[in-house]
């Protein structure tokens, strides 16, 4: 047996230790405040981008860029409550504990595990006004495919889907990974953007809420493919639509 192969096992069972998960959610939080500040990020119209985020709105953003969006959000909105939705599997703690150093509570569900709890709960917290995140194409893939849930969310409460993301031209993506996650890298220069509210008229049937899911997945991919394109990188493409999606183990 190869070194590698006696030591991964042994390793997988440490990080799934609570103590470790705090520990390495913990740099994880202290790396993201190291490079938002050492980043110089080109950002349009701030105070527009607060006066939206300081609204109640339903905020997506894609899985493989989702780390850096906590730093934005508290850049913009100090200390306003948000709630994301994060999956119960080993990697979603380690994301919970990472969100609860900027102060941002968790709702623990996906499309596969207690989806209709966490749905309830969604619900209640939008119609108390109170803010979600949600990762569209999350935790499974495809990459960059919405899922129905914010048009669902939106068309139900009359709040907005709000798409933020990034990119930087000092950055590693992982290409095996099916979200192709980004790393940014410090020192380098960035870029952030908001999308305008999206707002999804109520009382849709299945077959416009399917209309919807399109329309508002072509958009915040322009917004994806643009912010790549201002840091001089390729746009990172969205998955086949009937790409197998990712299993968790």
């Amino acid at each position: 047996m190869s070194l590698k192969n006696f030591l991964k096992p042994k390793i997988k069972k440490l990080l799934k230790q609570p103590f470790i998960i705090k520990i390495v959610s913990f740099f994880i939080f202290i790396y993201a405040q190291f490079v938002g500040k050492t980043t110089r990020w080109k950002i349009e119209d701030a105070e527009k981008i607060c006066d939206i985020l300081s609204k109640p709105t339903i905020l997506i953003g894609w899985h493989a860029r989702v780390v850096m969006l906590p730093y934005f959000w508290r850049k913009f909105t100090s200390k306003k409550k948000l709630y994301a939705l994060v999956s119960p599997h080993q990697d979603g703690q380690l994301i919970t504990n990472f969100l609860k150093f900027y102060g941002i509570d968790t709702v623990s569900g996906s499309t596969n595990q207690n989806a209709t709890q966490s749905a309830f709960e969604i619900m209640h917290l939008l119609n108390e006004k109170q803010s979600v995140c949600i990762s569209p194409d999350g935790p499974i893939g495809p990459r960059m495919r919405m899922k129905k849930s914010p048009i669902y969310f939106a068309s139900k409460t009359g709040l907005p889907i709000v798409f933020a993301n990034y990119s930087a031209s000092r950055a590693r993506v992982a290409q095996r990974a099916w979200d192709k996650t980004m790393v940014v890298l410090p020192f380098g220069h960035g870029v952030f953007m908001l999308s305008n509210p999206i707002y999804i008229p109520e009382n849709l049937t299945d077959e416009q809420i399917e209309e919807y899911r399109l329309k508002v997945e072509e958009i915040v991919n322009k917004i994806s493919f643009a912010c790549d394109i201002m840091v001089g990188r390729n746009p990172v493409e969205p998955a086949s639509p009937d790409e197998k999606v990712k299993k968790r183990g």
